[in-house]
């Protein structure tokens, strides 16, 4: 809890409902095309973070349009990827991310594209 930066459990409680029932809400998008950004954080002696978050990257060449490393500080790596692609594909690119070990956190925004 004091590590993640709340000042409470049930701070901590009610950011983790949010993201439960975000995920939900995403689940239950429709198939089609959306695109995302999503921003992990992991600790920057973890190398093998950065060689498995490449390889994923690699593997998803077809929905990733771009990936911008940062060091921020001497602590954490930011990485930040640019999706796009259908629902199932970009969810289950999220799902991967955060099943590794050694990440921190991932964040991900998601904005559905509708033909014009």
């Amino acid at each position: 809890m004091t590590e993640r930066g709340y000042s409470s459990r049930s701070e901590a409680i009610r950011d983790a409902i949010r993201e439960l029932l975000s995920e939900f809400d995403l689940r239950k998008l429709e198939t089609g095309q959306i695109t995302a950004t999503i921003t992990v954080i992991s600790e920057h002696d973890r190398h093998d973070v950065d060689e498995r978050l490449m390889r994923l990257r690699h593997e998803h060449d077809d929905t990733v349009s771009s990936n911008m490393h940062i060091h921020l500080g001497n602590r954490y790596c930011l990485e930040v990827f640019i999706t796009e692609g259908d629902t199932a594909d970009v969810l289950n690119f999220i799902s991967r991310i955060r099943a590794m070990r050694g990440i921190q956190q991932v964040k991900y925004t998601i904005t559905p594209l509708t033909s014009t």
